[in-house]
């Protein structure tokens, strides 16, 4: 074969490539792309000139739980006592200029401040631009601080365990027995660990690093010990043979997670979920990630409730009271028809308040309890309370409010069974009923989880060999066995922003909330760009907070690297820059920052990378068919010539 035919089949398959791509593009894409409103929609007018002022109390207080004693102020990482007139305190802002509008979700019905912070007002605290040095980081030790900080307020919880040096994670014995979890009362101040999913080979840069401290000491350490952080890794060389020895364990921490973050890694490895599920077929993070988070469930049984957050999670504003807006939303929410509307994508300019979705989503069950009432599946008996009368219609949304959930899920929740091609939505194991089992997927794969609900999958797994898709375990398990299951509307931004009423029904479905009738799915949305993910990625991947968007890396690295004299960069229009080029930040969470290039753990399903393989595999067919055309062609031609010669003989 001469290059020349080599190049030539070479831009064929290219080619083919690239029509393979277009085209899949066009078919999955069955609609022009959505007009968008005026850049003016919620963002703040750059030729302002308002006062910027240090946020009052009101704004920035950690409210207390009236029935503990009071908090105990804990020393910080410059060895201050954490009070409201320190260095050690993310500098919040009172700005007089309009608060961008979120698309869906509400600061107001959260309970967030409505302030803003430049990267310098909110990492500086921890290290971000220090130039002066005032801490030795790599000598600060967090677990050090955090227990300092739970002793000085150990009269305030029923477990005060510190975090010990020892590891706890080990390998099940033969014979072992897992029992079901007993649902027990809620203590007057209940204990939450904050889970950082890490693993080997993650990349710690400066943004990282700043990020782990100011979560550390906006929860522990402002909270007064009720939360406790810990990073989780992912040991993924079995060679290390961690469990093999208290030096092999110690020499990974060592190399694998940084000095000031050692005290509070847990590691763990695939051999060590094996040991414990050994029915089940697979043990990646990709099918389940929460796994490792039930065996933290098991083996620290001081905790209430877990956080499971990735390290590409950001808090632009104090991370403590966004996690606590977070839990007290969660708290306050009746159980009936929870599930019903954690579906949904509050939107409040469309919606209205959110006490008439409330109205509305009732209207459309007549009343009736929805998933969350009597739920249950042939595979086992359900652990939770069962509702306090027969009747759904009897409760007046009474049962359930005040009480904390088992699982506050960090995105609106689907119905697995009603998906067309999210990429698990077959995928099961061990349950009686298979695919007609109901299951509930909340991307992405965060939230909070109680030791109740840790327990009884940990259970299920472990003794029956039950499992569903990482992103459904939590929510499936916890409405199965009857648990309380809320997803909090914290404020999520788009861009480009769209007319609210498109979005509106590309996320939560055509027509009033009343007329969500279908069979399996009253009362629940049922977006098609939920439900029928792939075609419109263009439109979920322009979100703040969404699995694989690229919106959140747009806001934060504007936010990092373009600060005072940088006032010719365009910046996101969530971000406002004052005049001398500052660019401050609304308070918001985002999901996911990728800027400090670290490779991606966890895929959460189809997205654009979709777009390529199906394109790709046309591509190959239009490049196959082209390539058989183009040997018959060639093959023809050569016995053509054959006959000639003969011919002319």
């Amino acid at each position: 074969m001469t290059n020349l035919t080599r190049t030539r089949i070479l831009i064929f398959v290219l080619v083919a490539l690239a029509l393979g791509l277009v085209g899949t593009h066009l078919l999955l894409r069955d609609e022009a792309p959505l007009e968008t409103l005026p850049a003016s929609h919620g963002q703040p007018d750059p030729n302002l000139r308002p006062s910027i002022k240090t946020a009052p109390g009101s704004e920035t207080e950690i409210k207390q739980w009236t029935a503990a004693p009071p908090r105990t102020p804990c020393v910080g990482p410059r060895g201050l006592d954490l009070g409201p007139e320190n260095d050690d305190n993310p500098r919040e802002k009172a700005i007089d200029i309009p608060y961008p509008r979120p698309f869906a979700g509400s600061h107001g019905l959260m309970g967030l401040s409505r302030t803003w912070m430049t990267a310098a007002d909110r990492y500086g605290p921890y290290g971000w631009g220090d130039d002066k040095k005032t801490v030795a980081w790599s000598s600060v030790d967090w677990a050090a601080l955090q227990n300092q900080c739970l002793e000085r307020n150990a009269p305030r919880f029923k477990q005060p365990t510190p975090i010990q040096p020892e590891r706890r994670f080990r390998m099940r014995e033969a014979g072992e027995e897992v029992r079901m979890p007993v649902v027990e009362p809620q203590p007057d101040v209940p204990r939450t660990a904050i889970v950082f999913r890490a693993w080997e080979g993650y990349n710690y840069t400066a943004e990282d690093l700043v990020n782990l401290r100011a979560t550390t000491a906006e929860t522990a350490l402002r909270f007064g010990g009720e939360y406790t952080v810990f990073l989780l890794v992912n040991v993924k060389d079995k060679d290390r043979n961690i469990f093999g020895s208290e030096q092999n364990y110690t020499r990974a921490v060592q190399e694998l997670v940084p000095p000031e973050f050692q005290g509070m890694a847990v590691l763990f490895d695939e051999t060590l979920l094996e040991s414990w599920y050994p029915a089940i077929e697979t043990h990646i993070t990709t099918y389940q990630v929460m796994q490792p988070l039930q065996l933290f469930g098991h083996f620290y049984p001081e905790f209430d409730h877990f956080w499971q957050l990735e390290l590409d999670l950001r808090f632009t504003g104090h991370a403590g009271r966004y996690l606590a807006a977070m839990s007290d939303f969660a708290r306050a929410q009746p159980r009936k028809q929870a599930m019903e509307r954690s579906t949904w994508f509050y939107i409040p300019e469309f919606h209205h308040g959110y006490a008439d979705l409330l109205v509305a989503i009732n209207a459309s069950l007549e009343g009736g309890g929805g998933l969350g009432w009597g739920t249950k599946i042939d595979d086992f008996e359900p652990v939770g309370p069962r509702p306090p009368v027969d009747d759904p219609l009897e409760d007046n949304f009474a049962w359930g409010v005040g009480e904390e959930a088992d699982f506050i899920a960090v995105g609106p929740c689907a119905h697995v069974q009603y998906m067309v091609d999210w990429a698990w939505r077959n995928w099961y194991q061990g349950l009686r009923a298979g695919t007609k089992t109901p299951r509930w997927m909340c991307q992405p794969a965060m939230g909070r989880a109680s030791r109740t609900l840790l327990q009884a999958a940990h259970h299920a797994q472990a003794v029956q060999g039950l499992a569903v898709h990482s992103e459904a375990t939590l929510s499936s398990f916890a409405l199965w066995h009857g648990l309380k299951l809320v997803a909090p509307p914290h404020p999520v931004f788009q861009d480009p922003q769209w007319p609210l009423a498109k979005m509106n029904e590309l996320y939560n479905g055509p027509g009033h909330v009343e007329s969500h009738l279908e069979p399996g799915m009253a009362g629940m949305a049922h977006g098609a760009a939920i439900y029928d993910i792939t075609p419109w990625a263009y439109v979920t991947t322009a979100s703040s907070f969404w699995y694989s968007s690229p919106f959140p890396d747009k806001i934060y690295d504007a936010w990092l690297s373009r600060g005072p004299g940088n006032t010719s960069a365009e910046v996101p229009y969530v971000l406002w820059r004052s005049e001398d080029g500052s660019v401050y930040a609304p308070n918001m969470m985002l999901h996911p920052v990728k800027t400090n290039r670290n490779i991606v753990d966890l895929p959460a399903g189809p997205g654009p990378l979709l777009y390529v393989a199906i394109g790709g595999a046309v591509g190959l067919g239009l490049g196959l068919v082209g390539g058989g055309f183009w040997w018959w062609k060639r093959r023809s031609r050569g016995s053509y010539a054959l006959l000639r010669k003969v011919d002319s003989e």
